[in-house]
């Protein structure tokens, strides 16, 4: 269960921002409450926080740093069925602290679905929120099959648009694999659009969630990287490349992509805050509920001359 939660968390960071005062901060407030949720097409763990802005029987002047919202009774409505989420806690070094979620692994969502969410708090009170996921993104046949490239200095990748309204994250990763004391290990590097200085340093530069139907990687970006891997290693041999590369396009709801645009979110990993300023389409709350789904494109091959140029083995895919 940890190992899976880990993995989503990667993608969908969730903070509830509350209200602070220079007096007593729960002296006459309001209480209200956080939800994100991003239901997603590549797994059947799905993931929801419920946070609340002031937490129950502190002190004055303690705030936690996750005001989590216990027994509430939390039900997804997807096509025929209803999903209850239970709640479980992970501890997150990147916080240190204990994160708390309340989850379901009993379903995936596809294309065009009507999605709806309940919650019922201890309270009474209410939440609720509707979306629908995203339509399918096709690749057109204009996209590149070959690193390199014949003549070009670009890996270029297209898809159709089949609304406007749709944000997209794309992601190139080569997969890999070695021995580790007997056992083979299987593992996935991302790889950068291009490189940049940035306080004198030259770093990686990865794609961000936006409107634009295409995504285009440098191959200077790509060389630099597999070099540098390369001569990380003691034993570049050791390592083994697939032929066939990861892409994935990431397909965000219409809801999500209107909290994107309204954010403005610079990041590759998409985090959730919540404030009045936000938007949010929790009636009764405040936060986000929707969707995203995963597209792969499975065209895009390493030519082996390549990749044994920096010293890597080689593995055609069937």
């Amino acid at each position: 269960m940890k190992k899976n939660i880990f993995i989503i968390i990667s993608i969908i960071s969730f903070y509830f921002t509350a209200c602070e005062e220079s007096f007593n901060p729960f002296t006459d407030f309001k209480q209200d409450y956080g939800v994100a949720c991003i239901l997603r097409s590549d797994t059947t763990l799905q993931l929801l926080s419920l946070t609340k802005s002031y937490p129950d029987n502190l002190a004055a002047g303690s705030v936690p740093n996750f005001l989590f919202e216990e027994g509430a009774d939390v039900r997804i409505w997807y096509q025929d069925s209803v999903y209850r989420l239970k709640d479980t806690s992970i501890y997150s070094s990147e916080y240190e602290d204990t994160l708390r979620y309340y989850f379901s692994k009993k379903f995936r969502i596809d294309y065009l679905k009507d999605i709806e969410l309940e919650i019922l708090l201890n309270t009474g009170r209410r939440l609720k929120a509707y979306s629908k996921t995203p339509d399918e993104i096709l690749f057109k046949n204009t996209s590149e099959v070959l690193i390199p490239p014949v003549n070009k200095s670009v890996v270029q990748l297209y898809w159709t648009v089949q609304s406007l309204q749709y944000y997209y994250l794309p992601r190139l990763r080569i997969k890999c694999e070695r021995n580790v004391n007997g056992i083979k290990e299987v593992f996935y590097k991302e790889l950068p659009i291009r490189y940049e200085t940035i306080n004198g340093e030259l770093k990686p530069v990865f794609p961000k969630p936006s409107k634009n139907p295409s995504i285009a990687f440098q191959m200077d970006a790509i060389n630099k990287f597999l070099l540098d891997y390369s001569n990380s290693l003691t034993v570049p041999s050791e390592v083994t490349i697939h032929q066939i590369l990861d892409l994935q396009v990431i397909t965000f709801d219409a809801e999500v992509s209107r909290y994107i645009s309204v954010s403005n979110s610079n990041s590759n990993n998409l985090s959730i805050r919540f404030d009045e300023g936000d938007y949010s389409n929790i009636s009764g709350g405040l936060g986000i509920f929707g969707s995203q789904v995963n597209t792969k494109y499975t065209k895009l091959r390493f030519l082996e001359n390549y990749i044994r140029g920096y010293n890597f083995k080689f593995l055609y895919d069937l």
